[in-house]
């Protein structure tokens, strides 16, 4: 796998792994700016993801979400925190390998859902088994990421550290 040329950091994981907290942290420790996919999604959507969900279904949500992705891609020195799904999707995935380095934070299950409470706000939040089925299934995913960071039982200061440990350590230059 070749390195990125750009300077984009792209983290990706579960609901919960702490993507958006964690990312504007590593953003501030770089000096670059920080996205939430998410937040970027409603403010071009003109509404929240639930609403989104509920107007349009999920292919509206995953089209605005691409779209959005897609000019991220333009831009310098930015930290992206993606949707939990962003990554699973194939298109999406080899966009964000193609344009910067992806950071998985990992999460176990039971700690996601302690983070994110009941799933307000969440879409794609179901019962206890659904969670677990959608969780193992994008994990497969979320594997292919370029550096792995556990965030369990850890602030976001230091996740925002270790990620920027791990993508040194796999050849990252800061300038």
């Amino acid at each position: 796998m070749s390195l990125p040329i750009s300077e984009q950091i792209y983290l990706v994981g579960f609901m919960g792994a702490g993507k958006t907290t964690s990312g504007a942290e590593l953003a501030a420790l770089l000096g670059w700016r920080f996205v939430d996919l998410d937040e970027a999604i409603c403010l071009r959507g003109g509404k929240s993801i639930p609403e989104i969900f509920r107007d349009g279904g999920e292919p509206v949500f995953r089209r605005l979400e691409r779209e959005i992705l897609i000019s991220l891609t333009s831009l310098p020195k930015i930290v992206v925190a993606t949707g939990g799904g962003t990554y699973v999707a194939d298109e999406n995935r080899n966009l964000v390998e193609a344009a910067g380095w992806s950071v998985w934070l990992q999460v176990g299950l039971s700690e996601a859902m302690r983070r994110c409470g009941g799933g307000i706000g969440r879409p794609l939040w179901g019962s206890r088994a659904e969670i677990e089925a959608l969780y193992r299934h994008r994990q497969e995913f979320y594997r292919c990421a370029r550096i792995q960071v556990d965030t369990e039982g850890i602030p976001p200061s230091q996740v925002a550290a270790r990620a920027m440990e791990g993508l040194l350590a796999k050849g990252f230059v800061c300038s």
